[in-house]
């Protein structure tokens, strides 16, 4: 008997035509994408199935195949290619006046996938029994149930799009047969295929984001967040500027930073009625950009409508200033923002959980269900996040990450430090930030204190097609503030001659200023602190790289800070870590070769607020240890070519800060002209423009900002405050209760309760875990306990100190 689809249902307690109606309207609230809309109407349709019916039903039974996306995907295909009149309606629907082979393929993948992941469309034949994008067991057993059972596929269809009739082709051999071996996607003919890639990303994330928020009851989720980022946009610009009237006008700096704020944001105005979506802010060090970059998004929201803002930064310190910033200008209003990275926490979240603990109440699970999935779609009016974060959801095919990628449209992002990614990759990002802007009607400012070339490679007129139509972001200020005295703060000067560290240590010690030596490796950073610990009184000398947890450096960078106000020696020894988002302001800075990027970061360090008498005075050298010269292990392989290009670029032994203008033109312009664009991976063996044109999903969706291959495997250790410290073992007694929970089918609202009580507790124990990055042959700290909380450890307290970090070194600290 045929099944009445006003009966059938997509989940125990929802009817099937109710939850279409439901994610139809979700996706239409997120995006006008009508491919977002098709998907959504045939994605659960095959949840016909009688045998997905009776999974739903704890009276009847599952008499075999179940599944319904496989279904779901059939029927569409079906529907469309057995008839040309069909064909002309769905082109209609969609607004396309062409539609390829590839679109059905596209469309037929995502209903397939929408449980899963976006696969790659040129999936590797490792079996040679001929490539499929879909499983071809999968398919076999799907076609073998349909032929099987009568279900109204039609009836359906045809309650959202006025169909002519298919039924006759589900049951047809050939198109059966043509859908097992001819569903494959045809790179030759993908002419447009940067917007190909963009548009099915986007439309399957639509569908998740849509989906889930149906499913889980979460009605008018998306509409209440439309209304709370307009909440946001009216208070948004008072705010800032009772904010911005209140700081100091009373040195020249404060006075020079105001001027050009104010003049960056005229100029954004002209940019935004010449239609410009994405901007260029280059200014110097010290210049004030974060408030320049909120200011520019005020006007932005004044010129163009209420907007969400995602501000990203490359690390996570940088993330928690901007975040304290933001909460003071928005005080009172604090629930407007959410920081969300690995260490972030949800002030409203921990309320309700402590209300769980005292009520284990279901309306309080669904207040924290429904907190949860605003920070996993990043549904706040204003997020800040890091790089890491949101270059890899740009690019990610998986589902859990894509359900934040809806949110990046009708956004304003914020990207600062954009010198901080891979030199062959910001100029890549750039431009295909410039078409998702186009496309998703939003609108991003790139922000750097160097001057990068955001011009595409003239080398190779397949990139310039690739990104036909791009504009250089539009230039919202005019170099011409690198030139003022006010910021002619430091010179540098150049020692081409390699020396060891017993060198470099007598230099430290003959100078009797604090000094600021940033070198470009851990070990060089514990054995020049191990050389300078006799001489240099233990108070006056710090170390500081990424062995330390984040508590101690921020103490190290307090306790260095306050030696400065009291005009105090003091010597810090740190990795690049201090290069971007510190502020702090030394008068001589020490810096191990590296490339002009890093080198003009690491100088922003050297009298910042122009405060000394005379310049600042910052020491490039070329530091070998253990017979190596050290730069080269950290630039090596392929990125030599970046020193060789600083080389290149600092061609006098000296230069005043406003000199390297120049400098940085000569380094930039090599980048763009001499390396491989889109390059990624750890041997760069892949290529961006390539792996787009394929629709390569997967394979682009496993792309890492910091490549394993190439910085090694993070781990991470738990440091003990003090003997007392039992955080990490309550964790450990939380993950057996979690355990003990599984093992007695507790029911799920206890076992999500539990689980979410774990990870709030992981985020107050953040500030005393350290990330450290091991390669194979590296050795690993010994254990502080013989269990782990998955790829958590204690480290034994004999192999970290306050001190030293992190000891890999000691007899005692080898596993």
């Amino acid at each position: 008997m045929v099944p009445n689809i006003d009966s059938l249902k997509s989940h125990p307690n929802k009817f099937l035509l109710t939850h279409i109606h439901g994610v139809i309207k979700n996706v239409n609230g997120l995006t006008n994408s009508k491919l977002a809309e098709l998907v959504a109407i045939f994605h659960d349709l095959g949840k016909m199935n009688p045998n997905f019916q009776a999974k739903l039903s704890e009276y009847q039974k599952d008499n075999g195949y179940s599944n319904h996306a496989y279904i779901s995907a059939y029927v569409f295909f079906c529907t469309f290619v057995g008839s040309s009149s069909n064909q002309t309606i769905l082109k209609d629907f969609l607004g396309m006046p062409i539609l390829t082979e590839n679109d059905i393929v596209a469309i037929s993948v995502l209903i397939a996938k929408h449980h899963g992941n976006i696969p790659d469309f040129q999936p590797i034949d490792y079996n040679h029994c001929g490539i499929t994008i879909l499983s071809k067991k999968e398919n076999e057993d799907m076609i073998s149930f349909i032929n099987k059972i009568e279900l109204p596929f039609e009836k359906y269809v045809k309650t959202y799009i006025p169909i002519d009739q298919f039924g006759e082709c589900i049951k047809n051999t050939k198109y059966q047969e043509c859908y097992l071996n001819r569903l494959c996607f045809q790179t030759n003919k993908n002419d447009n295929a940067l917007n190909f890639f963009l548009d099915y990303q986007y439309a399957f994330a639509c569908l998740i984001q849509g989906d889930k928020a149906d499913a889980a009851g979460f009605d008018n989720f998306i509409s209440k967040q439309k209304d709370d980022i307009d909440g946001f946009c009216k208070i948004y610009t008072s705010n800032l500027d009772s904010y911005l009237q209140l700081l100091q006008q009373n040195t020249p700096l404060n006075i020079l930073r105001t001027q050009i704020r104010k003049e960056s944001v005229v100029n954004i105005r002209r940019g935004l009625s010449a239609n410009n979506r994405v901007f260029e802010l280059t200014a110097p060090t010290g210049s004030g950009k974060t408030l320049m970059l909120l200011s520019l998004a005020s006007e932005i929201i004044k010129n163009k409508g209420s907007k969400r803002i995602i501000y990203a930064l490359p690390f996570l310190s940088i993330t928690e200033q901007v975040e304290n910033e933001v909460l003071k200008i928005f005080k009172g209003n604090e629930r407007y923002v959410q920081r969300i990275d690995s260490k972030s926490e949800n002030k409203q979240y921990e309320k309700l959980q402590e209300r769980l603990d005292n009520e284990p109440h279901e309306d309080v699970f669904d207040e924290m269900r429904l907190l949860d999935f605003q920070e996993n779609t990043f549904s706040y009016p204003f997020i800040i996040t890091t790089f890491v974060r949101f270059f890899e959801t740009l690019l990610s095919n998986r589902n859990s990450e894509l359900l934040k990628l809806p949110n990046f449209s009708n956004c304003i992002i914020l990207l600062d430090e954009i010198q901080s990614l891979p030199p062959r990759l910001y100029g890549f990002f750039v431009a295909y930030i410039s078409r998702f802007c186009e496309k998703f009607n939003s609108y991003a400012v790139i922000s750097t204190a160097t001057q990068p070339n955001f011009e595409l490679p003239s080398y190779d007129d397949n990139i310039k097609e690739f990104f036909n139509n791009y504009h250089t972001p539009f230039p919202l200020l005019p170099l011409s503030y690198f030139n003022n005295d006010l910021f002619s703060r430091y010179s540098i000067t150049i020692n081409n001659e390699c020396i060891d560290l017993e060198h470099l240590k007598n230099e430290l010690i003959e100078e009797n200023k604090s000094i600021l030596v940033i070198l470009n490796t851990i070990d060089d950073t514990k054995e020049l602190y191990a050389l300078l610990k006799d001489d240099i009184a233990k108070n006056d000398l710090i170390l500081l790289n990424t062995h330390f947890t984040p508590r101690d450096r921020i103490i190290k960078i307090y306790l260095a800070k306050r030696k400065l106000r009291e005009k105090k020696r003091v010597i810090v020894i740190s990795t690049q870590l201090i290069e971007a988002g510190v502020d702090i302001d030394f008068p001589l800075v020490y810096r191990d070769y590296a490339t002009v990027s890093s080198i003009v970061q690491s100088a922003g360090r050297c009298n910042r607020n122009g405060k000394l008498p005379d310049l600042g005075k910052v020491i490039l050298f070329k530091l070998k240890n253990k017979e190596k010269v050290r730069s080269e292990l950290i630039y090596r392989g392929k990125d030599k070519d970046l020193l060789t290009f600083t080389k290149e670029a600092l061609v006098e032994e000296t230069y005043n800060e406003k000199d390297l203008l120049t400098v940085q033109k000569s380094f930039f312009d090599k980048i763009q002209t001499q390396l491989f664009f889109g390059k990624y991976g750890g041997r760069l063996d892949n290529d961006f423009l390539k792996d787009i044109k394929e629709c390569m999903y997967a394979k682009i969706g496993n792309f890492q900002l910091i490549d394993k291959q190439i910085y090694g495997e993070e781990l991470q250790y738990y440091v003990a405050k003090n003997e007392h410290d039992n955080k990490f073992e309550l964790l450990l007694q939380k993950q057996d209760e979690l355990f003990d929970l599984f093992r007695r089918k507790a029911d799920i609202l206890t076992i999500k309760s539990k689980k979410k009580e774990i990870g709030l507790y992981i985020k107050k124990m953040s500030n005393q875990i350290v990330q450290i990055r091991l390669k194979s042959n590296q050795i690993k700290p010994s254990l502080g306990h013989e269990k782990s909380y998955y790829n958590l450890f204690k480290i034994d307290k004999k192999c970290y100190s306050f001190i030293g970090g992190v000891d890999l070194k000691s007899e005692e600290c080898i596993l």
